[in-house]
């Protein structure tokens, strides 16, 4: 295998086999990633996705699992804060009886609300602060709807002044109706926002498929992972701006991607071995209600 294939996809599936469109049951999902971890593959795969509130349901298991929990969020400033202490009681109550569990990761979405006056920094600071103290790197969600891309502004901003601290930025990349789906001019511009305040980027949702292309389930075009994590390498790697990116995004023609010895590059852009690592820092991952999914399709493509 290709030094910089390894590099690009290593570690890059969260398993969300809880949610949509697979919806398993917790006790088939998390035998799934058990049993991933014994495969060929394996390098591939992250944490288990799974709401900070449901980890009293897991089953008992061995071994330094990884895990990203999923915090319940709000519909307030007031609510969240209170529902985040909730979510640090889980997490607590949880590694007191599985010592060597890798809790190390939340993600949890803001409420619209806290955008509504000038800025999101007070209660961004707060959350950041209490999930820090307590061992942990949260992403931020803006909840899709009107103004979003104003709010993500606001919430950048607001990570850009604390990205000392473990903080980043989670992008919804889709879903399962058309209205899910984010422009890729939308997800051309988070990359490209994300890039300049040098804050980490995870995705979620509709990526599970590695290029763009229409698919007749959901009615719409789907991105691809291959085309987000090329573009958000590339963006980091090559300065790029929101039409560069947009770009690569749009593109559907696998053969432009080429992964060699050294790197890979995609049209006349490039990023080596070294600079695909550095940014892969920033392009962290995305969740996938599937591991096989991902795995059959780059087979198909020739990459893996």
């Amino acid at each position: 295998m290709m030094n910089s294939l390894k590099s690009f996809l290593s570690q890059i599936i969260d398993y969300a086999g809880l949610y949509p469109p697979a919806s398993l049951p917790l006790e088939e999902a998390f035998a799934n990633f058990v049993k991933y971890q014994t495969e060929a593959e394996a390098w591939m795969l992250s944490r288990f996705i799974i709401p900070a509130k449901r980890l009293v349901e897991l089953p008992n298991f061995d071994g330094n699992l990884s895990f990203s929990l999923l915090g319940r969020g709000g519909k307030d400033a007031d609510d969240f804060l209170e529902n985040l202490n909730l979510d640090l009681a889980d997490i607590h109550a949880f590694q007191e009886t599985h010592k060597s569990a890798v809790l190390n990761m939340v993600e949890t979405a803001l409420p619209a609300s806290a955008f509504a006056g000038q800025s999101s920094h007070g209660l961004v600071n707060e959350a950041a602060d209490l999930f820090n103290r307590n061992g942990l790197t949260v992403f931020f969600e803006i909840v899709a709807g009107d103004e979003w891309q104003a709010r993500a502004e606001k919430l950048i901003r607001a990570l850009r002044k604390i990205k000392d601290k473990h903080v980043g930025f989670k992008l919804r990349t889709g879903g399962v109706t058309e209205d899910a789906f984010p422009s890729t001019k939308q997800i051309a511009w988070a990359i490209a926002s994300v890039c300049d305040a040098g804050v980490p980027m995870k995705c979620t949702a509709g990526l599970h498929h590695p290029m763009r292309h229409y698919n007749e389930s959901v009615q719409t075009k789907m991105h691809g992972f291959l085309n987000v994590f090329c573009a958000g390498v590339l963006a980091v790697t090559n300065s790029l701006n929101p039409e560069g990116i947009h770009a690569i995004l749009e593109d559907e023609d696998a053969a432009s991607f080429v992964f060699d010895e050294t790197g890979f590059s995609w049209r006349n852009l490039r990023a080596t071995n070294s600079e695909i690592l550095n940014a892969r820092i920033y392009m962290t991952s995305f969740g996938s209600c599937s591991f096989d999914e991902p795995r059959d399709d780059l087979r198909k493509l020739g990459i893996l």
